[in-house]
């Protein structure tokens, strides 16, 4: 990896990795809500299915039992089951329910959905079997009423017709049968207890037993009025058998079903039950994971800060090298001073190199013009002198020579405006370099006034 090497890269790349570990843990802790949230709502709806599966039993047992046809309890359920069996197996967008995250919770709810669908084939039968059964349950009271008032008239005839009191009495005997055999068959209709229908089979047996018996006997034949009327609750007693069994018959699919669903209801609460302690595990260990990426991510934040902290203090070394550089120009004699004067470490920051190449350009440049213009100041004194010099030796040569005065007084004032010009341009030379010690001290100056300031800060 390449080390930045300046100032602003340093800072940039502190603050961009700093920047992308807090934007990273918010982002995780909103993207560990929203998945929370989710889950939570997945696990609510996973465990209203196992209510969901008591209560569609609960409903079939309170229908078969209260001989009602309201079904409107029970088609809640078992389409809520179903739908929300669904979403989880195969996800929904539009409730926020997302398929299963790991094989486990799949395979559960598969094994849900075969438990189901033959669950709710028989749920559906016995509803059939209900509605079915229901209008023979209403005029089975009137059935059972109408034998028993036939049976009463065989044994009134008999009475009148003075036969035995064996006749009389087994006719009274089957006046009983027929309420016993009504009163068990109702009552195994409600409870579905196999006593009740073994006593209404042995009353059956023997009612039947006993009218062959009256239809074979001679007694009864020779009364006409007997044996019509026993040929009547005969034929009566016939159709009656076939309606009990068609009504036991579905009793009893009504009771096979009844028995599955109680059978199978056990299996299907347990498996959701399973489904849903799995929904649970992965939700906590998927929170286990988002919190150990949080704290990796703050162990990285805590190293970038120490990485920053680092970085600061380094490049306060690197200034804090640079003004002593800067202080040791200032108290240093810039006329010795060259362009490699002022420079830094290799490990300093750029810019801090680029000002210090800067100020030692500068430097040099200054002490360049110095020394030339106190070159071309001992040039312009030495002019002086040596025009001064001509000037005299010129002037004894024209005293010598006897010129004219007024020709002489015109040579002389040529020569000192000569030499005017000569003191004018030395004096010029002697302001720059008087500029030029100015500006130098100007410059010691200001390096040790940002040294005072320094010094200050760090007190």
């Amino acid at each position: 990896m390449i080390k930045p090497t300046t100032i602003s890269m340093k800072m940039r790349l502190a603050g961009s990795l700093l920047s992308f570990i807090i934007i990273f843990i918010i982002s995780l802790t909103v993207m560990m809500n929203q998945m929370s949230k989710k889950d939570s709502y997945i696990i609510n709806i996973a465990g209203k299915q196992r209510m969901l599966s008591q209560k569609m039993s609960k409903e079939a047992f309170f229908i078969a039992h209260r001989h009602s046809n309201d079904f409107r309890e029970l088609n809640t359920a078992v389409n809520l089951f179903e739908n929300s069996l669904n979403d989880l197996l195969y996800g929904n967008e539009a409730t926020g329910i997302y398929a299963p995250q790991n094989e486990k919770i799949k395979t559960k709810l598969e094994e849900v959905m075969e438990y189901w669908k033959p669950f709710r084939l028989h749920v559906e039968g016995f509803k059939s079997d209900i509605e079915a059964v229901r209008p023979d349950m209403d005029v089975l009271a009137g059935r059972i009423e109408k034998l028993l008032v036939l049976s009463d008239t065989v044994v009134q005839r008999m009475v009148h017709a003075n036969l035995s009191n064996i006749h009389i009495d087994l006719s009274g005997r089957q006046r009983m049968l027929s309420q016993r055999m009504g009163l068990y068959v109702s009552r195994y209709l409600s409870t579905a207890n196999g006593q009740d229908l073994l006593v209404y089979a042995d009353a059956k047996a023997l009612y039947e037993k006993t009218i062959q018996s009256f239809l074979d006997d001679p007694a009864v034949k020779n009364a006409p009025e007997v044996y019509s009327i026993v040929k009547e609750n005969y034929a009566y007693w016939e159709a009656y058998t076939v309606f009990l069994e068609q009504l036991l018959a579905k009793e009893a699919q009504i009771n096979k079903h009844l028995a599955f669903i109680y059978e199978k209801n056990i299996q299907l609460l347990n498996a959701m039950d399973e489904a849903v302690w799995l929904y649970t595990d992965h939700s906590e260990h998927k929170n286990d994971t988002f919190l150990k990426f949080q704290y990796i991510a703050l162990l990285v934040g805590m190293i970038i800060m120490l990485y920053a902290f680092v970085m600061s203090r380094e490049i306060i070394e690197h200034l804090e090298h640079f003004v002593q550089k800067a202080k040791e120009l200032a108290q240093s004699d810039l006329s010795v001073l060259t362009k490699q004067s002022v420079n830094l470490s290799s490990h300093s920051e750029d810019e801090l190199k680029e000002a210090s190449s800067h100020i030692s350009q500068f430097v040099y440049k200054v002490n360049q013009a110095m020394q030339e213009s106190e070159e071309a100041l001992k040039k312009a004194e030495s002019a002086v002198s040596q025009l001064q010099q001509i000037a005299l030796d010129v002037e004894d040569a024209i005293d010598e020579m006897g010129i004219d005065e007024q020709e002489k007084k015109t040579f002389d004032k040529n020569v000192n405006a000569t030499e005017d010009i000569a003191i004018q341009s030395a004096e010029n030379l002697i302001h720059v370099n008087k500029m030029l010690q100015k500006l130098k001290k100007s410059l010691n100056a200001m390096v040790e006034n940002s040294q005072t300031q320094h010094e200050k800060k760090k007190i």
